[in-house]
């Protein structure tokens, strides 16, 4: 919060170490990053995905990628066919990332410096905005280490007038004696919409153990009922009048307060016998009966308890079940805790994203629910020994935990498991140029990707399209012959963009219209700075 002139200015924000700028990831398991200038290429370039293996019969619906999120959330937001698939098109992102409490775990580092950790999670997430829906929400799952800290950042991020609520997760059934000072029982779960004005909640199913209250003490033919007070929390002179009970006693509100409904409706009421006077038909003050067949589903509320949606130690039985030969993943989520976080925040065919993927459970949950996916999971390992594994059991039918039972999953669907390609580009001696792997047929679609041209692999001349430009990519060095050769083949109201390896030298010093000649990869780095 800035100050001036003793007026306040400006809006609340969260400031910390190199907040202007942004985070590159080195070396994960060395904990090696660098700050870097947001015009940075290693910042704007767009990674390929690389398909390594597909599973089931229709496997373009849903996505495992194997990557750093960053890379993979901008090829998704980037690359033309993802998205036209994906951006405004995403209805639930939930995350669970490192909550950066200062330990080490198996499968993922929980070390960050603090402002690693904001920027990381703020970078993130200013790209996975891009392929919320204008319905859709974010749950983003963390512990008090940096909770309040990052609610600021959200706000920023979605505005204030966009937060859903924090929902307490109790993700352990007993207290830890062994702990300092307190046993914490719960972790948080931030929820915010894209537009609060368009986001809906799905309310829940009721259950037996939701309706237990709902009993028929008299027998009334309407059914179960439970009885609510008719007292007002705040006083209107016209809703204060006395009641007679059957006893012959005489009642009013409490001082202070009024009845909750006129005294023309309480006698509807009485007449319709839905006020209770009590067991002996002689009780105090009245109350009126809510039949459960006239009540709503449920709506949601923030308290989650472990009985409702499972905690942590039944969450890594689930993984145990599956995979009895390996230890479990550190900090798996139980099922049923994202079956509830699903069903309220989706419906059937809505697309679900988790780029903190760990062993899958969000997939899992999804396709058990019939709800398409996408996630990302940096480690390797994680994706190779868990989730794709996990998925194909679910897959196939063979997973009967975890919610199976529940909702009568016995198999089905597909996805497609990609990698994030290395960088087009290497540095050498301070000189940026490109990487070895490009020059082996993917460099037009690499440029065309960069320069933001949607790719045309199928034309014989030209490998991308954007509006009336036609963008040619030349895998050596552009000749007056050549380019006299493209300009014939386009068509007479079409611009030109010509990404050439190299340029004859005679060409740079003329001038062309409708034309624009670059090198590569200077002219990519050019586009980057504009952005």
């Amino acid at each position: 919060m800035t100050q001036n002139n003793n007026k306040l200015s400006g809006k609340l924000e969260l400031n910390w170490v190199n907040k202007n700028k942004n985070l590159i990831v080195k070396d994960y398991d060395k904990g090696q990053y660098e700050w870097v200038d947001r015009n940075d290429y290693r910042v704007s370039e767009v990674r390929l995905l690389k398909s390594m293996e597909s599973f089931g019969e229709n496997s373009s619906d849903n996505l495992i990628i194997c990557g750093d999120s960053l890379n993979a959330l901008t090829s998704l937001t980037k690359i033309p066919e993802y998205r036209q698939k994906y951006v405004n098109k995403v209805k639930l992102i939930y995350i669970d990332p490192p909550f950066n409490t200062g330990q080490m775990f198996t499968n993922y580092d929980d070390q960050l410096e603090h402002s690693v950790w904001l920027t990381m999670m703020r970078d993130r997430v200013l790209k996975a905005y891009e392929l919320l829906s204008d319905d859709g929400s974010l749950w983003v799952h963390l512990d008090d280490t940096e909770l309040y800290h990052f609610k600021l950042v959200l706000d920023e991020i979605f505005g204030k007038e966009n937060f859903v609520a924090n929902v307490v997760w109790q993700k352990v059934y007993c207290p830890r004696n062994d702990a300092k000072f307190f046993s914490c029982d719960q972790d948080y779960i931030l929820v915010y919409a894209k537009d609060i004005e368009k986001f809906k909640v799905n309310r829940l199913t009721r259950t037996e153990k939701s309706d237990k209250n709902y009993t028929n003490p008299d027998n009334d033919p309407r059914g179960p009922w439970q009885s609510v007070s008719i007292t007002a929390k705040t006083m209107s002179l016209s809703y204060v009048y006395p009641i007679i009970i059957p006893s012959g006693k005489t009642v009013y509100p409490p001082k202070g307060n009024s009845w909750r409904i006129s005294e023309n409706r309480f006698k509807e009421l009485v007449e319709d016998n839905q006020i209770w006077w009590g067991k002996d038909d002689k009780g105090g003050v009245p109350r009126q009966k809510k039949f459960l067949s006239r009540v709503k589903d449920l709506v949601p509320q923030t308290l989650w308890k472990y009985e409702e949606v499972g905690h942590n130690a039944g969450a890594r039985e689930e993984i145990k079940k599956m995979f009895p030969e390996i230890e479990p993943f550190s900090t798996p989520k139980p099922e049923r805790l994202l079956q509830k976080i699903v069903q309220v925040a989706t419906n059937e065919g809505d697309i679900v994203l988790d780029y903190f993927a760990g062993s899958g459970t969000t997939a899992a949950v999804a396709q058990k629910l019939k709800r398409k996916w996408i996630i990302v999971e940096k480690n390797e390992d994680t994706i190779n020994t868990f989730a794709v594994p996990r998925l194909k059991k679910v897959v196939s039918g063979e997973d009967k935990g975890g919610i199976s039972e529940e909702v009568n999953w016995t198999g089905g669907g597909d996805f497609t498991y990609f990698s994030v390609e290395k960088s087009m580009f290497d540095t050498h001696s301070g000189i940026i140029c490109l990487a070895e792997n490009v020059l082996n047929g993917k460099l037009a679609k690499l440029v065309a990707t960069q320069l933001e041209y949607d790719y045309q692999p199928d034309n014989e001349h030209f490998c991308g399209k954007k509006g009336n430009v036609l963008l040619a990519v030349v895998e050596g060095m552009l000749t007056e012959g050549l380019l006299n050769f493209l300009l014939n083949s386009k068509d007479e109201n079409k611009f030109l963009e010509v990404a050439a390896l190299a340029v004859d030298p005679d060409l740079e010093s003329k001038n062309y219209n409708n034309i624009r000649i670059g090198k590569i990869p200077n002219n990519i780095l050019k586009h980057f700075a504009r952005i």
